[in-house]
């Protein structure tokens, strides 16, 4: 990364005399820096397994432009953003099994995104309050009752570190024996029926982070594979 799209988060952290009620959207640098920003979040987002065939079929290159007038507007900037509604334009990837998990990768992109631009810390903080403010609509979920005594706020689960969130497996140690059957190692539930929703399918193959997955009948004879490339074309396909 060059000094110069550094600079462009770093020179208008701070308000100036000049700019004594800049917006967000100025304080991020403009037009420039945001723009900046939505290509490198998009690059992470579709080198990620566990969230990028969500995308699969979509113009990305449109998809970052109306992400780019979108932001915009939410940081207050200029902008000619004319997009759907969050719950008109999230339904098919909610219909796909899109959950708050999708929700916290995507954030956590986002994050990674702006501080390795040097954003400042207390912009970035910012930025993910705004897109965390958009969950339920993108989720399709009812927004949280404001009547009566306030729940207790659940811990976001973008402040765990990645590898608290989702630890890696142990490793085996020198004790462990090395015979037997691979029936002792085996890893179960993590099949398909013919009579498994798609979404399902999506979600679980995100979620183990595999490249296909068997079926089984109610025997547990295999039947056939289902892979991200059949999601593909059946969602293009629609």
């Amino acid at each position: 990364m060059s000094e110069t799209l550094a600079n462009l988060f770093r020179r208008k952290a701070d308000p100036t005399p000049e700019t004594p009620n800049a917006s967000l959207f100025e304080q991020l640098g403009g037009e420039a820096a945001v723009g900046t920003a939505v290509d490198i979040f998009y690059r992470k987002v579709m080198a990620d397994a566990r969230i990028n065939y969500f995308f699969f079929g979509v113009n990305i290159t449109e998809q970052a432009a109306k992400q780019k007038a979108f932001l915009s507007m939410a940081f207050g900037g200029p902008h000619e953003y004319t997009g759907r509604d969050m719950r008109r334009s999230h339904a098919k990837l909610v219909g796909m099994g899109l959950n708050d998990r999708h929700f916290d990768i995507v954030l956590d992109h986002l994050r990674d995104t702006l501080l390795e631009l040097q954003a400042p810390e207390p912009l970035v903080q910012q930025v993910i309050a705004i897109c965390e403010s958009t969950r339920d609509d993108v989720l399709s979920r009812k927004p949280r009752e404001t009547d009566g005594p306030a729940p207790n706020p659940p811990v976001p689960a973008t402040s765990v570190p990645l590898n608290e969130r989702h630890p890696a497996p142990a490793s085996p140690t020198h004790s462990a024996p090395l015979d037997g059957t691979v029936a002792s190692i085996l890893t179960k539930g993590r099949t398909l029926t013919e009579s498994s929703l798609i979404h399902e399918a999506a979600d679980l193959l995100s979620r183990e982070g595999a490249a296909a997955l068997p079926v089984v009948d109610t025997d547990g004879k295999l039947l056939g594979m289902v892979t991200a490339a059949n999601l593909l074309r059946h969602y293009a396909r629609r």
